[in-house]
């Protein structure tokens, strides 16, 4: 059969979209900053809201606003405009489900289309924080309390229609009664206050104890108050017209999130510790505790009922969104991929997993070839900021604050612990040694070969210099040298970095790096320069066969948290406080690339994948991003990004000069020569 050229076109071209097409359907690909291939993570839980027709359900994070379907679970849309100047607070469907409205700290509401998935209108009328909205049972207005006042405003146009004062303090909750034409509301200054929306007449209700609540409902009638004080074990329920005490629901463990059911018969609470979590679902009118979920194993965030009340959707601070059934009190499906803090990520040794250590108690792994999310385990840590992989793959370490834990990679078993360290911890490049660092200002290395065997895994070396404990280890490549970034001086405040003999457990110098403390090391794969990354917003270069500074890097405002080389030395990447990963030259200093896809979260992490071309980095805002890393072009010797008469220039000058470290030997020869001009002057465009 002949096969003509328009065919061959139009099967290349099947070729090439059916991949992409098949990608984009990924979650991970939606809506992704500039220059990102992919995240994992979906961000921390902020809130979570029902459509009154029940068919779907949104989730707040602190990337943006998840849309989900109510019957299958899978997420339809991905809603973004935030940074985290403007992080999401509460969001609200409609009554006649076509808007949903979001919230933000920086005082700006956002009404979207649910339907279209777009943006319709953005207010900002006050630069405040917005602390609560509602919308009228016709869906035309809209309410947003503000500190000591409550603006009205038209849902279609976005027009200010009435302000409404006469709270002395925070308006915290409001809410519209079923005609529309009152509002009630609940501020710090221990009032309801009941509004004609018309006239902007009202009546004060004082003696409700308010000033140190939790949290604070309307119940759907708007007819009762459900107020849930701070640090205590009780919800306290008003009358809304008079103001009448009805009673005190007293809870097992300290409130943290309330939410009525749409018939206002039942009440939901959730409470307790990091690791003992429990939602309640009590009777509003006899005070009756009907059932307890007891799954979640960190903070509630948020919670919502379905319109018919059978259904409770709860999300806890950590990964988890549960979906219960009221009626049987069974979980009936878990959500799985938000993230809090993302503190740490590393890359196995093949490059196929991604392990991120996130708050609180957390460590995901991600399959790196399918992009998709394989398990967590419980770190049983607050915070896992510290996270290596064994040089052979077989072994996952991770550090924090009270623990040192070390896994099997593939199995996800724990073979040990060790309470009481400091988290600090190192690979030898042979895969034999583990170093760690604690509180107690020691260094101690540990034979990885006996951790399978016992538990009680025995020191082989202990070193003691730094006067603070450890805040960063890292192995040259040669394994010969350890280097530990430590404090000294007054208060610890300045960055020291100490070279120790690892054989003779010796130490061989002392180099007072920064002004600040020091939170990140790496060595270069050929071990001539020690990078290190300070709270000063610095990141120093250090030779090592010298040990003298040979260059500042400066970029960052807001303090270095992380710092990694790339395969070929050629690429230092860093993460700041500011919220930017950045890409330098090595060799030269220059900062030629930004990423900005943390919505300003601090960064805390980068990991270059062993081929050296992808980056991951992980942030404050609950997500991990890969970003796709371009090989640096060898005749661009000056690093400016085009090969061009500059580099020729620069060839020139370093005419004769020896050492492949030299950027100007583009053929790696040893020496600059007449190759290395015909090289760069064929590679000008």
């Amino acid at each position: 059969m002949k096969i003509n050229a328009i065919s061959i076109f139009a099967l290349l071209l099947i070729s090439m979209l059916s991949p992409l097409n098949n990608f984009a359907q990924d979650a991970s690909q939606w809506n992704l900053p500039d220059d990102a291939i992919a995240r994992f993570g979906k961000g921390s839980i902020i809130d979570i809201a029902y459509s009154p027709e029940g068919t779907h359900f949104a989730v707040a994070s602190t990337i943006g606003i998840w849309l989900y379907e109510a019957h299958t679970y899978k997420e339809i849309a991905l809603l973004t405009r935030y940074t985290s100047v403007s992080e999401i607070f509460a969001i609200v469907f409609s009554p006649d489900g076509k808007t949903l409205a979001s919230t933000s700290w920086d005082g700006s509401v956002r009404l979207w289309d649910v339907y279209t998935r777009q943006l319709r209108l953005t207010l900002t009328e006050r630069m405040n924080s917005v602390e609560a909205v509602a919308f009228s049972p016709d869906s035309k207005t809209f309410a947003t309390a503000y500190t000591k006042e409550i603006l009205l405003w038209d849902t279609e146009t976005g027009q200010q229609l009435s302000a409404l004062r006469g709270h002395t303090a925070s308006v915290k909750t409001v809410a519209f009664m079923p005609n529309g034409r009152r509002l009630v509301s609940v501020s710090s200054d221990r009032t309801i206050r009941v509004w004609d929306v018309l006239t902007g007449q009202h009546k004060s209700i004082r003696g409700v104890k308010l000033n140190s609540y939790w949290d604070a409902v309307f119940s759907p009638d708007a007819k009762t108050l459900a107020v849930a004080h701070a640090n205590s074990q009780r919800i306290e329920l008003w009358e809304t017209d008079t103001g009448q005490f009805l009673q005190t629901i007293r809870t097992t463990q300290p409130v943290d999130t309330i939410a009525f059911s749409p018939d206002g018969r039942t009440l939901a609470c959730s409470s307790g510790t990091w690791q003992d979590c429990l939602i309640e679902l009590w009777n509003v009118q006899t005070g009756e505790l009907l059932t307890t979920f007891t799954e979640h194993t960190s903070f509630v965030a948020a919670l919502a009922f379905s319109p018919d009340g059978k259904t409770l959707i709860s999300g806890s601070w950590n990964d988890t969104i549960k979906v219960w059934s009221v009626e049987t009190s069974e979980s009936r499906v878990t959500l799985r991929g938000y993230l809090g803090w993302v503190g740490v990520v590393a890359f196995s040794s093949d490059g196929h997993t991604l392990a991120s250590g996130s708050s609180p108690h957390r460590i995901q792994l991600w399959d790196m070839d399918s992009q998709q999310y394989k398990t967590t385990l419980e770190a049983y840590a607050f915070e896992v900021w510290g996270l290596i992989f064994s040089p052979d793959g077989q072994l996952l370490i991770s550090g924090s604050s009270e623990e040192v834990l070390i896994w099997g990679a593939h199995t996800g078993e724990l073979h040990a612990r060790y309470q009481n360290w400091y988290g600090a911890i190192a690979f030898s490049p042979d895969g034999e040694t583990l170093a760690s660092g604690r509180f107690d200002r020691t260094i101690k290395l540990w034979n990885v070969n006996t951790i399978q065997d016992s538990k009680a895994v025995q020191s082989t070396a202990v070193f003691d210099a730094h006067r603070s404990g450890y805040d960063s280890l890292a192995y040259s490549p040669d394994g010969k040298i350890l280097a530990s970034a430590g404090r000294e001086g007054t208060a610890y405040r300045k960055g020291t970095i100490l070279f120790w003999d690892v054989f003779t457990a010796q130490l061989k110098t002392t180099i007072n790096a920064h002004e600040e403390p020091i939170t990140t090391l790496a060595f270069s794969p050929d071990g001539r320069t020690l990078a290190s990354g300070s709270w000063d917003d610095t990141i120093r270069l250090w030779d090592t066969e010298t040990n003298m500074l040979s260059q500042i890097l400066s970029g960052h405002t807001e303090g270095v948290t992380s710092v990694a080389f790339s395969l070929d030395g050629k690429t230092l990447a860093s993460a700041g406080g500011d919220g930017t990963v950045r890409l330098w030259n090595a060799h030269t200093g220059q900062n030629h690339t930004i990423f900005n896809g943390h919505n300003k979260y601090e960064v805390n992490s980068v990991a270059f994948s062993p081929d050296g071309r992808t980056l991951a980095s992980g942030g404050g805002d609950g997500a991990i991003l890969l970003w796709e890393i371009q090989s640096e072009v060898s005749e661009d010797v000056n690093g400016d990004g085009i090969v061009n008469i500059d580099d020729l220039t620069f060839v020139a000058i370093h005419f004769g000069d020896g050492g492949k470290e030299d950027t100007a030997d583009v053929n790696d020869d040893g020496i600059v020569n007449i190759l290395d001009l015909v090289t760069v002057a064929g590679a000008i465009e």
